[in-house]
C-alpha cells in the first residue's frame, strides 16, 4: 500500500458523481515536485467527506491532502505508455482562513 501527504492547488473545480450508493467528488491537484516540476493527482473523496470537498474546494485553492496512492497505466493515442496518479483521499485540510474561527467541518 502506497500512503501519500501531499500539498499544491486544485487544478480544476471538483465535480461529484453517483458510483453505486456512494458519491465520490473527483479533483486533479497540482504538486510542485521540483524547482520546475509538477506532478499532477488525480484525486478522489468518498462518502460524506465528498459533500464537504464540493461545498468548500475551487480551482486554484491550496489544500495538503492524505489518502492510499496508486499509479495506474494507459496506452496513449500515439501508443506510448503513459501513467497516472491517483489517490483516493481520506483527509484533506484547507489552509486557516484570516479574521474567522469557522472550523472546516471534516
Amino acid at each position: 500500500m502506497l500512503n501519500i501527504t501531499a500539498h499544491g492547488n486544485i487544478g480544476r473545480d471538483p465535480e461529484m458523481k453517483d458510483v453505486g450508493s456512494s458519491q465520490v467528488c473527483n479533483f486533479s491537484l497540482a504538486a510542485k515536485t521540483g524547482k520546475d516540476e509538477t506532478t499532477w493527482i488525480n484525486c478522489a473523496v468518498w462518502g460524506k467527506r465528498a459533500d464537504a470537498a464540493m461545498q468548500y474546494l475551487r480551482k486554484g485553492a491550496a489544500i495538503t491532502v492524505a489518502g492510499r496512492g496508486k499509479l495506474r497505466s494507459y496506452q496513449k493515442k500515439d501508443g506510448t505508455e503513459g501513467q497516472n496518479l491517483e489517490m483516493d483521499v481520506s483527509d484533506f485540510t484547507l489552509p486557516a482562513r484570516a479574521n474567522t474561527a469557522e472550523e472546516m467541518p471534516f
